[in-house]
């Protein structure tokens, strides 16, 4: 798409520029600046988020290159949508909205069964999943049972996929997942229950199935 190689073009351009702008500003003022027009400003705030976002959708997406190809859609979109920011919310959650929307849209083209997660990732916040039967005490079953986990996860649902994604890989609060999401508090509370009560029973059938 054209609009897609100009805006990448552009972009890169930009990179260039801040190599010679070397003022700091905040991110409200990168926002500002952005919103008047600055694209050096848009640029920072792409760099600042683009291996993020990337590794977000990646862990929805199972193609490094779609995911690619949908995280600069991402910002294509926020930076097209730059004037419709409110700072009532933070510009990262609402970037990470316009992220969820994108991959949302593109896996409803494709079979539920295909999201994925980065299996080189570790868990921020451990997921508490124990079981009797596990030596949690060997660095190879320790290693097995977190493919284990990896596997249950891409095998989600892709609103708990996304949730424990947020919670746990990305660390956002209640209230910003409630942003993300748009959805109330409570709701984000529920959801994260019983994706971890899902995984839970995910883990315990491909832990079974690895171990018979």
């Amino acid at each position: 798409m054209r609009v897609y190689f100009e805006t990448k073009s552009m972009f890169n351009q930009s990179k260039i520029q801040m190599n010679i702008d070397k003022k700091r500003f905040t991110e409200n003022e990168l926002v500002e600046r952005s919103q008047n027009g600055d694209i050096t400003a848009f640029a920072r705030l792409v760099k600042e988020y683009s291996t993020g976002i990337l590794t977000f959708v990646n862990r929805m997406v199972p193609s490094k290159e779609d995911a690619e190809d949908i995280s600069q859609e991402v910002f294509v979109k926020a930076y097209r949508a730059i004037n419709q920011f409110k700072e009532y919310s933070s510009f990262k959650t609402w970037l990470y909205a316009i992220a969820k929307n994108t991959s949302y849209s593109y896996l409803q083209k494709r079979r539920p069964e295909m999201i994925s997660l980065d299996k080189k990732a570790d868990l921020i916040n451990t997921i508490s999943i124990n079981y009797p039967d596990i030596d949690a005490d060997s660095a190879a079953v320790r290693e097995d049972f977190l493919k284990i986990v990896t596997k249950s996860l891409a095998e989600l649902p892709p609103k708990y996929n996304t949730i424990i994604q947020l919670y746990y890989y990305k660390q956002f609060k209640y209230k910003e997942i409630s942003e993300i999401l748009r959805i109330p508090i409570g709701t984000v509370k529920t959801h994260l229950y019983r994706a971890l009560q899902t995984l839970r029973k995910e883990v315990l059938i491909n832990f079974k199935e690895e171990n018979l």
